[in-house]
């Protein structure tokens, strides 16, 4: 913003901050962003819906406007006459002239006042810039109809709550944090556990293994003479078969040498 245009009319900073309704006095044409179009503004008959609410906001010496129902500025394309007033993203700063206790609202830092184009009341009407002119302009004369609340304390409102939320998010992260690490402490203690019954399981698996199957390994000098033991055993049930046979033997020979047939001879 440049210096402050010096208008004849003296201006009022003592404006309250708040929402307003702005309206043309001849015609009470309040302005608004049209319906079908955000960035355009338009002159309508008052109503109540916030495409023709405003929050005045403090900018240096003047004020901004913004439209509570599309948050986009009232602004000016062009500071040359007959400038098309209409709705932006970037603020202007206006002065707000008084005027036989209304008021002219022209651009901070040049000779251009809002100006209902011919002074018409009908639905839809444009409104330009144009230089402020003799004192018959009633096209160039606003009133503004204050319909509550404060746009500055709105936002310190509004921080207020989201440092608020940030703490208690904060404060919710710290202790999901804090449970997360719980978590992956018991997790690795339950898979230092589950590794634990694995190896027992496997042990298990083996030694039942040996004791379906046999020990593979030296059992020792006492199961060693043990065996030696066994092994004698067999050898003599296996030759128990021959010794009856030749005691039979023996036995049939000695009774043949012993009988009377035998001496006869």
């Amino acid at each position: 913003m440049g210096e402050i245009y010096e208008s004849k009319y003296s201006s009022d900073e003592t404006l309250k901050p708040g929402i307003y309704r702005i309206f043309n006095v001849h015609t009470g044409s309040a302005i608004q962003v049209s319906d079908h179009d955000p960035t355009k503004i338009v002159a309508w008959e008052q109503h109540s819906r916030e495409n023709q609410q405003w929050f005045l906001q403090r900018s240096g010496h003047g004020y901004q406007l913004r439209n509570k129902l599309r948050d986009a500025y009232l602004a000016v394309s062009s500071t040359d006459n007959h400038g098309l007033v209409y709705a932006s993203r970037y603020p202007t700063t206006w002065v707000f002239l008084k005027f036989g206790g209304n008021y002219v609202i022209q651009l901070a830092d040049r000779n251009r006042v809002l100006d209902l184009h011919h002074c018409s009341g009908h639905n839809g009407n444009e409104i330009h810039t144009w230089e402020l002119g003799g004192i018959n302009i009633p096209h160039k004369v606003w009133a503004l109809d204050r319909l509550g609340g404060d746009p500055e304390a709105k936002p310190q409102e509004r921080f207020t709550n989201k440092s608020e939320e940030l703490l208690r998010f904060q404060d919710e992260l710290s202790n999901t944090r804090q449970e997360l690490s719980s978590t992956r402490q018991e997790f690795a203690e339950f898979r230092s556990a589950l590794h634990q019954c694995n190896e027992n399981i496997r042990q298990l698996q083996q030694d039942l293994k040996l004791f379906t199957c046999g020990p593979p390994f030296s059992l020792g000098p006492a199961i060693t003479y043990g065996y030696s033991i066994v092994t004698i055993t067999v050898v003599l049930l296996l030759s128990l078969p021959l010794y009856r046979f030749l005691r039979r033997l023996f036995w049939r020979a000695l009774y043949v040498l012993s009988s009377p047939a035998t001496h006869a001879r």
